[in-house]
């Protein structure tokens, strides 16, 4: 099959869990034997879309990526679009005025996919034309501008959470013109049918596969950066759009009442967010620290209440470490609850208690481990690649 993937932005330098996510599927999909197409910005950072990237034609793993430059966007006036329209929904002038602040708005992009006949040139030689067309997130501008364009072949993968821009009308008019959705979980699907109203529109629970990670040392992690003798572990953008700054709280409140574990935060750190003393950043990762600082943990903390899908509790349940997951994300909720592989908490109360019961009862932390490392073996590529295929075959006969 030739699929194209819409994604606003791609490579092994971005840190989102959307983004990531994409790459890994478009590299699982060619691995497979499938041909995929990447249609990308030059840009690394979601708020500024600044050029990272050079433009033009490149093989990630086997994967044609072609990256475009944008328009400079106007994360402020976006900022207080989404503020305004959050208390006030309905204004569709306002809407697009928000996509279009948000962006990434690239033109070149746009006319790209626009053209069937277009080829592109590698250095694998010249690549088929684009046929079904797969947007990633319905949030940024390059899904909302390139849906219009491709709906009579077009996948949407919504990554969906709750949050005032999923009841937008220009959401919902994005999610309606999909000829297939494909979720990442049941809790996304049940929150889109009853947010947007997709009607007969077909979807598919595609998930995702969890690639090799290195093997864990917790001795090479403590050698590498002091850590805290016992410790929960974050991973991910250090971000308060990410419940990092409810959880810093949280844990104060944990540790101000006697608690032995320590806070290590592993991600990098969006600016203007402040870290007390006492926790442990460490920045940026590569894959051997994120699998090293995971063989050190005695928990790994799921703080964010916007998920589609919760890659790092996989990644923590392969590696058996169990999970405390806030429980008013359905997502985590539902994850949680069907591996076994954890414990959630409301606020910053029971929080404090269950981390106070993982951190007394090692065997009870042991036995969630096994219970999420069986869960996680399930999430493979070879089941992930099937369910594209029946997505790409569901939108090849609209």
């Amino acid at each position: 099959m030739s699929i194209v993937f819409v994604v606003q932005r791609y490579g092994a330098e971005v840190a989102g869990g959307a983004e990531a996510l994409c790459r890994d599927t478009a590299r699982a999909l060619v691995r497979a034997g499938e041909d995929v197409t990447v249609f990308t910005t030059t840009a690394r950072d979601y708020l500024s879309w600044e050029p990272f990237y050079p433009t033009g034609d490149w093989i990630d793993d086997g994967v044609v990526v072609r990256r475009f430059a944008v328009d400079l966007p106007d994360p402020r006036r976006s900022a207080a679009l989404v503020r305004h329209l959050g208390l006030s929904p309905g204004d569709p002038a306002r809407e697009a005025e928000w996509a279009k602040a948000q962006g990434p708005v690239s033109r070149d992009l746009l006319a790209a996919l626009c053209d069937p006949g277009h080829r592109s040139r590698t250095e694998r030689g010249t690549a088929p034309a684009h046929g079904v067309v797969a947007c990633w997130t319905y949030l940024y501008a390059t899904s909302q501008l390139a849906m219009p364009l491709v709906r009579d072949r077009a996948i949407l993968v919504p990554l969906a959470h709750e949050e005032p821009m999923l009841r937008f009308d220009l959401t919902r008019g994005v999610i309606r013109m999909a000829g297939v959705l494909a979720f990442m979980t049941p809790e996304e699907r049940r929150l889109v049918e009853q947010a947007v109203g997709v009607g007969d529109t077909p979807g598919v629970v595609v998930g995702a596969g969890l690639d090799p990670s290195p093997d864990g040392d917790a001795t090479r992690a403590r050698a590498a950066r002091p850590l805290p003798t016992r410790f929960a572990l974050y991973l991910g953008r250090v971000d308060a759009a990410k419940g990092v700054d409810a959880l810093i709280r949280a844990h104060a409140g944990y540790r101000d009442a006697g608690g032995p574990v320590g806070l290590v935060l592993a991600g990098r750190q969006v600016p203007g967010l402040r870290l007390p003393g006492w926790v442990t950043a460490t920045g940026f990762v590569s894959p051997q620290e994120r699998a090293d600082l995971l063989a050190a943990a005695e928990v790994v903390v799921l703080p964010s209440p916007y998920e589609s899908l919760s890659l790092v509790a996989l990644e923590a349940w392969r590696a058996g470490r169990p999970t405390l997951g806030y429980a008013r994300a359905d997502v985590v909720a539902g994850q949680t609850a069907r591996s076994g592989g954890g414990l959630l908490y409301t606020g910053p109360q029971t929080y404090g208690r269950q981390l106070a019961r993982l951190a007394a009862d090692p065997i009870g932390r042991e036995a969630m481990g096994r219970a999420g490392r069986a869960f996680a073996a399930e999430w493979t590529w070879d089941a992930c690649v099937a369910r594209w295929r029946e997505v790409v075959a569901l939108a090849g006969a609209i």
